[in-house]
This record gives C-alpha cells, sequence and structure tokens, in this order.
C-alpha cells in the first residue's frame, strides 16, 4: 500500500452521507497515510437561502478527525462559491487561505490531490501538489439534474471540463469499462479499478444472523434494494415487484434524493404498497445487516446515459452476503454475469424478465452457490483495489521522479 504520502480528497459529498468509494477507498489509505477529506464547497446560493430561513448551516469545528490519519474538512460558509468577479476572487482566496492553514496544522506538504467531477477543474494547480489524480465514478453528462433550458451548454461545459482534468491528471481512474471505452482516448495513463465490498463486515453479517431490530415485525423472506434511492431507479420497476409478490416484503434502506415530479409520483405509490418498507438511510456500519436480512438482492435501474456507465457497489455487497441478484441491463453487472455464470447473477433485459427472474431467486436454496458467491466477492475487496491505485500511483510518482 502507499505509505508516507500526504492526500487531499476533494468529495462530491459528506463523509457523513451514504458511503461510496471514495469513503472506502480513504479509510484504506489512512493506515499508511495522512488524509484529509475535504467536503463539498458551499454555494452563494444555498448559503444565502439557509441564511434567509434563519438557517447558519453546520456548527461545530471546520475540522475534525474521524480516524487514526484521516480528518474531514469543512470549508467556511463565509467564503461560499460565487460565479462572478471580484467576489469569486475573494472567496477564492479566503477558501485557499483556510485551507492552506489546516493542511499546514496536519503537516501536510506537496499533496496527492484526488478529485472526482468535472466541478473541480479549478482545483488543480493552487495547493502545491506532486501527484493529481481525476477519479471518475459516473458519466455525469447523464445526471438528472443536467436538464433545462440550456442542456446542450451545460453539457458541454462539463465536457470540456472533463477533458481538461484528464488531460492533466498524472493518473485517470475509472469504475466501469464503459467509462474506459468514453475516456481513454486523452490520457495514456488511464486505468479501469472497479468498484469492490468490504467482505468482512458483509460476509460477517451474514455469518452472525443477527437481524435488524428494525425488522422483527417483517418475517422473511424479502427481497431488499440497498442504496441511494435516487433517479438513476426505475422505480415502476420496484412497483411491479412488490405487486407481483404481496406475500414478499420489499425493503428499500437509503436516502431519498429524488429530482423529478414523476420520480416522486412513483415513490408515492410504492409507499402506498402495503408489502413495502421504506427505512431511509442507516449507519453505514449497519449496511451489512440489512443487506444480509434480504434474501434477494435488487439492482432495478432505469436505462439511460448515467446508469450505463455505472459500476454498483451493491453487487459485491449483495454477493459477499451470498445473496442471489436481480440486475437491471446494466453492462457492467453484465460482465460480471458472464465473467462469473455459476453466481447465477440475473440479468433482464425488461420489466417481465425483472420480475419473473425475483420469483426464480426467491425459490432458489443452494448453499453451494451461495459460497460461490461469497468467494467471488472476497476476491474484490476494497484492499485489493486499493492495493491497485498503490501500485499505479508509485508508478507515476516514480515516473515524474517524486
Amino acid at each position: 500500500m502507499l505509505t508516507g504520502q500526504s492526500i487531499l480528497c476533494f468529495a462530491p459529498d459528506p463523509w457523513d452521507d451514504l458511503w461510496r468509494n471514495r469513503h472506502q477507498i480513504m479509510s484504506q489509505l489512512c493506515q499508511s497515510n495522512t488524509v484529509l477529506y475535504v467536503e463539498p464547497r458551499p454555494y452563494m446560493r444555498s448559503v444565502l437561502r439557509d441564511l434567509r430561513r434563519g438557517q447558519f448551516g453546520p456548527r461545530g469545528p471546520r475540522m475534525r478527525q474521524v480516524r487514526p490519519n484521516l480528518y474531514v474538512y469543512r470549508s467556511p460558509r463565509y467564503a461560499p462559491l460565487s460565479g462572478r468577479p471580484p467576489l469569486s476572487t475573494w472567496t477564492e482566496a479566503l477558501r485557499d487561505a483556510d485551507l492552506r492553514r489546516t493542511m499546514r496544522r496536519l503537516g501536510m506538504e506537496r499533496p496527492i490531490l484526488w478529485l472526482f467531477r468535472p466541478d473541480m477543474a479549478d482545483l488543480p494547480g493552487r495547493y502545491g501538489e506532486r501527484f493529481m489524480i481525476y477519479h471518475v465514478v459516473d458519466e455525469y453528462t447523464g445526471y438528472a439534474d443536467v436538464e433545462g433550458a440550456d442542456v446542450a451548454g451545460r453539457i458541454a461545459d462539463i465536457r470540456r471540463r472533463e477533458r481538461g482534468l484528464i488531460a492533466d491528471a498524472d493518473l485517470v481512474l475509472v469504475t466501469s469499462k464503459t467509462l474506459l471505452a468514453s475516456k481513454g482516448g486523452i490520457n495514456p495513463n488511464t486505468h479501469w479499478v472497479p468498484n469492490a465490498v468490504d467482505y468482512p463486515a458483509f460476509a460477517a453479517a451474514a455469518r452472525n444472523g443477527e437481524e435488524p431490530q428494525e425488522l422483527a415485525a417483517t418475517p422473511p423472506p424479502r427481497i431488499g434494494y440497498v442504496g441511494a434511492v435516487n433517479d438513476k431507479l426505475d422505480l415502476g420497476l420496484l412497483i411491479a415487484v412488490a405487486q407481483a409478490y404481496p406475500q414478499v416484503a420489499l425493503l428499500v434502506v437509503g436516502p431519498e434524493r429524488l429530482t423529478s415530479d414523476e420520480a416522486r409520483r412513483n415513490m408515492e405509490r410504492l409507499r402506498a404498497l402495503e408489502n413495502v418498507r421504506l427505512l431511509g438511510q442507516v449507519p453505514v456500519e449497519r449496511v451489512p445487516e440489512f443487506v444480509a436480512a434480504c434474501n434477494v438482492g435488487l439492482l432495478p435501474y432505469a436505462q439511460n446515459a448515467w446508469t450505463e456507465a455505472i459500476h454498483p457497489l451493491k453487487l459485491y455487497e449483495y454477493l459477499a452476503c451470498g445473496l442471489p441478484v436481480v440486475a437491471s441491463a446494466i453492462p457492467s453487472v453484465r460482465e460480471e454475469a458472464d465473467a462469473a455464470p455459476d453466481l447465477g447473477i440475473a440479468v433482464a433485459e425488461d420489466r417481465a424478465a425483472f420480475v419473473a427472474s425475483v420469483g426464480r431467486a426467491l425459490a432458489e436454496d443452494e448453499p453451494q452457490r451461495r459460497a460461490l458467491r461469497q468467494k467471488r466477492a472476497a476476491q474484490n475487496t476494497w484492499s485489493h483495489r486499493v492495493e491497485r491505485i498503490s501500485e499505479l500511483v508509485a508508478l507515476g510518482l516514480q515516473r515524474d521522479g517524486g
């Protein structure tokens, strides 16, 4: 593993949010490096909105230690992102000065700069970094909020910013082969490193068999989706599953972040079904017990530019608990199903096939296949992924004389 480095990670989500690959990777790297996890920078519009409501944002220190060698930093709300100079120049200088003071307190010099989004294109070169990583986890032009009067203009701006980051990065990481195909022609040091699983935590939950207290009144069998409830889901598909199996509980575990009116209407329809349990977000350390409490794991994605490029973390989490998996026709899931056909991952081309596959998965009782799934998950852990990333960074540092 990479050792003795300072890592400045600008993350697109708060540390206490639903855990994604950056949380897992930084939790591994902090074992032998100093990591400063920078939460999303506040925007002027959101700060002004909160002030009008009498809300002044998060309280407490702007930097806190969450693990040995891992610190979480929150940008000052008195210096939000603002689009136009001279205000944007002033707030940028205030943010940078505060962050540099924090870095000095931690003894961070010449850090590895780790970026995740095209809207971070203004950050390279500002913190004396020795190495820059751009980590692509989604097709950002496919996000549901990229819409409005000037969709084409917004997409063009995202692509322009991203091309610049990819070209300037010392290392580009992508999480799916779809992303490798679309992003890999710009920087020769672009590598596919798929998502993974905290295998010990999920395998232990499956082995212990202790069910969450919240499910005491919801006996098995249970079908489950555990993850963010956002516009990449096909909520109509979840409704069809719940209606097809009214005697089976459908668990939906994760925060709701829906932006479209249609998605919100479908969520209310789902909420009205008697066999559906909407449990909201649970602490990261409890996610494995909810997955292990299910009999079938679902990946019910809509078919669009966003989902075409994803590599779901939930896939290996379900497998680590030995669950049969039923998925929409997502390329990365199909690749896994083809690579390991003995696991019985069902990839459905349409709604009818998805619903029928759930029925077959519920009827399955094959301990041998369960063991095979867990074995496959054990080959795809976050420690494996971080070792691979560490190798790529070490090669890059050596090449650059770092």
